[in-house]
Order: C-alpha cells, then structure tokens, then sequence
C-alpha cells in the first residue's frame, strides 16, 4: 500500500505527535500523575531581593482642590493644609471693571484655573478669580459687573 505524496507530510505529523504524548505513568482519577523521571539535571531558583532601595518613591501630583465660595483667604489655608504652597495662587479680578484691593482676603473665589480635580504639577500656578460678594460671581456683562460698564451695551 502506497501513501499519497501530498498526505506523506500530514501522517509524519501525527506519528511524531502521538510519540510525543507517550512517556507519562497511565494512572486512573484516584492516583496522582508523576511526571517520567529525569536524569543528571539540576534546577536554580531565583530569590527575590527585599532589602530596602534609596530609591525615592514616585508621588503623584496633587489635585486641584474645589474653592469656589470660599474666601481668598480660605483658599490659602486649603492650599497649606493640603501640603501645596500656598504662594502657587495668583489672585485676579472675576470682572474687567473691578480693581482688585491690596487686601482681598476676604473676597471670594468665583473661578479657578486649572479647575478643580486636575493634576498640579511642579510648575503649576493656580489663578483665582475673586468678587467682592459671592452674589457678584455669576453676575456678568460680557466680563463686567455693571452693564454701564460694558462697552457693548450702549445705547
């Protein structure tokens, strides 16, 4: 009997795989499997090394914290309690025809840039919009508090 050419290299495929499936002890479902017995090897393990590094540990940038309605002052003791310098905030005006005073402690903070939750990296200044009264900090007229002020509402 002659084996066709073109299944010649199928049928060497599975006699060296059924070949390869022998060698293991037959056993039935209560006793365990033992592996054929090996001869002359030798095994190595690595252990894992738990000695402390210098390393500095990576820590994540703080987040932005929430400070709309709370006082400039407010805002820096945030800051400060969150271990983030209090000197990153850069108070600014909410309206374009407002002057803001040497001493804004006590106004509010309407916006804040970059807004609350994102990351604050090393570099990061935190601008903070304040009003005078927080009432004032959705009031506006194309970025001014009083209409009279705004250029585009003249009659």
């Amino acid at each position: 009997m002659r084996i066709p050419r073109c299944l010649a290299p199928s049928a060497l495929v599975g006699v060296l795989a059924l070949a390869g499936c022998s060698g293991g002890t037959q056993t039935d479902d209560n006793t365990p499997v033992t592996a054929p017995a090996t001869v002359g090897t030798t095994t190595t393990t690595a252990t894992a090394s738990t000695a402390p590094t210098d390393a500095p540990t990576p820590t994540s940038d703080p987040a932005m914290p929430a400070l709309h309605g709370k006082t400039y002052e407010q805002a820096q003791a945030e800051f400060t309690r969150r271990g983030i310098s209090a000197a990153r905030l850069t108070a600014a005006a909410q309206h374009k025809d407002v002057a803001l005073p040497r001493d804004h402690d006590s106004w509010y903070v309407c916006e804040t840039s970059p807004r609350p939750g994102a990351p604050l990296t090393g570099t990061t200044t935190v601008t903070v919009r304040l009003a005078k009264d927080f009432s004032d900090c959705t009031t506006s007229f194309n970025g001014y508090l009083y209409k009279k002020n705004d250029p585009a509402s003249a009659p």
